[in-house]
């Protein structure tokens, strides 16, 4: 009998779950997609699929609420429990701007000797369109999907001119505006296009060159961020082998995880801090 009371119960249990799901999926698919309204032009601007969006958006909110149940009820640190859930909140955004970025420098550095590829085909008495077009067979991805998407536009009945403008417009990285413009330029006012072509791909070269520097001369500051974010966790671990009970008040006591959260909170916006101002730099 005791058996069949709790698989009843758990079923309940289980029951009131489910229908609890079903009644927050709607609210929480809204409220995901306000979260991450603004970043989706950027993810179709830089064709990065956001078609599992709202499945990874779900399996987020069910991992900050487990995070939340582990830290105050599974721990019984209730302080605790709302900094981890906040870290697991802003987490996403923090690895679509990763992504995001990643895509853009990929793009800038494929852009150099596609152009590069491309004067070559201007020379060899193909033209614009069909150098693109050709390019596009031996670039690797990202960039190679651009071309293509240039080269579809032009072949649906969109001027050459209007897929370059489109193409510009949506990616907003300065390299291809500047090799958009300068072939636009030598489109509408006539000229050679291998010479603009060759003229670019040097103005391109000096503009990675000038980017990656500026990269190196920020990368050791932001070597010395994540060793200034580790420390305290080093150092709260090195100590507590020296004094043990002194350590285990930090995660036992209230007073203890208040002051946890605290540090955790400094640390955090320290480093926020710091990588807005050497993105600044770079």
């Amino acid at each position: 009998m005791p058996s069949l009371l709790l698989l009843l119960s758990s079923l309940a249990i289980g029951g009131a779950v489910f229908f609890l799901v079903r009644l927050i999926e709607p609210l929480w698919d809204r409220v995901s997609d306000r979260y991450v309204r603004d970043v989706r032009p950027m993810l179709d601007a830089l064709s990065l699929s956001d078609a599992r969006m709202p499945q990874l958006m779900r399996w987020w909110g069910v991992g900050m609420a487990a995070i939340f149940v582990f830290f105050s009820v599974g721990l019984g640190m209730w302080p605790v429990a709302f900094i981890a859930v906040y870290l697991a909140y802003v987490a996403p955004r923090l690895y679509l701007h990763f992504l995001i970025n990643r895509r853009a420098k990929l793009l800038r550095d494929q852009l150099i000797g596609s152009v590069t590829a491309l004067a070559n085909a201007s020379r060899a008495g193909l033209s614009l369109a069909q150098g693109i077009d050709n390019v596009s067979a031996e670039t690797p991805e990202p960039l190679a999907t651009e071309l293509r998407r240039i080269v579809r536009d032009y072949r649906g009945g969109r001027p050459l001119a209007g897929a370059l403008v489109e193409a510009r417009d949506r990616l907003k990285l300065d390299g291809f505006t500047l090799f958009v413009s300068a072939l636009l330029v030598s489109l509408e006012r006539g000229g050679k296009i291998t010479e603009a072509l060759e003229r670019i791909s040097r103005s391109l070269q000096e503009n990675q060159r000038l980017e990656r520097k500026m990269e190196a001369d920020t990368e050791s500051g932001r070597k010395v961020v994540v060793m200034l974010a580790a420390f305290p966790a080093v150092f709260l671990g090195l100590f507590y082998f020296l004094n043990p009970e002194g350590t285990a008040l930090l995660f036992t006591t209230i007073l203890g995880q208040v002051t946890l959260v605290f540090v955790i909170g400094i640390v955090y916006a320290a480093v926020r801090w710091a990588n807005n101002i050497l993105t600044l730099d770079v």
